[in-house]
């Protein structure tokens, strides 16, 4: 028995359990590219592997939504694109931070660009991590809000690279 609980020593707390279940977090989103019909994004996941063995990814996808308000506070997503990435493995009791292009056609950010040309955008990513453990692949759902910097921020980067 342990000595500050009731529990045989041989026994986890729900914590402990939930600390060997593996984590996926949102990094960041950076706008890398834009042209007259398409913006190009990097969405950067990290996915935490708490197990003492190397783990493969067998695939995460996700989508990419932009998070509205309108005049009476109702907030509502507006699709804006979808990534995914397949076959990564992960190395034992460490973090990978997964970098995934995703390609959004203009026409679909256009109820953004007003927010994109002034300021920032808030986006929310939603999707699934699958993982390939040989005798079974069990699929852990993530979802994050994150406010990804606009254009402003892009130009200033790019006058800093002259």
């Amino acid at each position: 028995m342990n000595d500050m609980t009731d529990m045989p020593d041989n026994t986890r707390t729900p914590t402990e359990n939930r600390e060997k279940a593996p984590a996926v977090e949102i990094r960041d989103i950076l706008f890398r590219d834009m042209t007259i019909s398409e913006t190009e994004v990097t969405v950067n996941v990290a996915v935490k592997n708490p197990m003492p063995v190397a783990v493969s990814l067998k695939k995460i996808e996700f989508t990419l939504n932009r998070v509205a308000e309108d005049d009476d506070g109702v907030r509502t997503d507006r699709y804006l694109g979808k990534g995914m990435r397949e076959n990564v493995r992960l190395a034992p009791s460490s973090e990978t931070v997964i970098g995934i292009d995703v390609l959004l056609r203009n026409t679909s950010l256009l109820s953004a660009a007003a927010d994109f040309l002034t300021g920032s955008v808030t986006v929310k990513v939603a999707g699934t991590v699958s993982f390939d453990l040989k005798i079974f692949a069990p699929a852990i759902r993530f979802e994050e809000t994150k406010i990804v910097n606009g254009l402003p921020s892009i130009l200033s980067k790019k006058l800093e690279e002259f």
